[in-house]
């Protein structure tokens, strides 16, 4: 019984892990996030709406020998090709970066839902784990 409610706490866990990685993602750029602009160079039409290439623009730094690009998909684009708009991105690690200010980052609906799937995922995982160790 604590096997198998072990690995239905890791298949609701697994069921919610893009969630999790977005939440991540998005805290991450709250917590550390610079805000900046960046300039769309390509934009295409996909099935699930748009995809945007941008490249973002970052105080001169002579070190730097490539030039930190992202991609959003699913979002409306901001204007034509070359339009510049507000990011907020990543100093660490300048590809992880998202078109808006630091006051457009929301974490609510995200956390809900992570809260939703790990919470009881983690439990029954470790009541699994409890059950197989004491009736083994």
């Amino acid at each position: 019984m604590g096997f198998v409610l072990m690995g239905l706490g890791a298949l609701i866990c697994f069921l919610d892990l893009t969630g999790l990685l977005k939440f991540l993602k998005r805290r991450n750029l709250q917590r550390h996030g610079v805000e900046g602009e960046a300039f769309s160079e390509r934009q295409e039409w996909i099935r699930e709406g748009h995809r945007v290439y941008y490249q973002i623009r970052l105080p001169e730094d002579p070190s730097r020998r490539r030039v930190p690009r992202f991609i959003e998909v699913g979002v409306e684009p901001r204007g034509p090709v070359g339009s510049v708009v507000p990011v907020v991105y990543d100093p660490r690690k300048p590809s992880r970066a998202k078109t808006g200010t630091l006051a457009d980052i929301d974490l609510s609906e995200e956390r809900s839902l992570v809260m939703f799937f790990w919470v009881p995922g983690l439990t029954c995982i470790a009541a699994g784990a409890v059950l197989a160790l004491v009736f083994w």
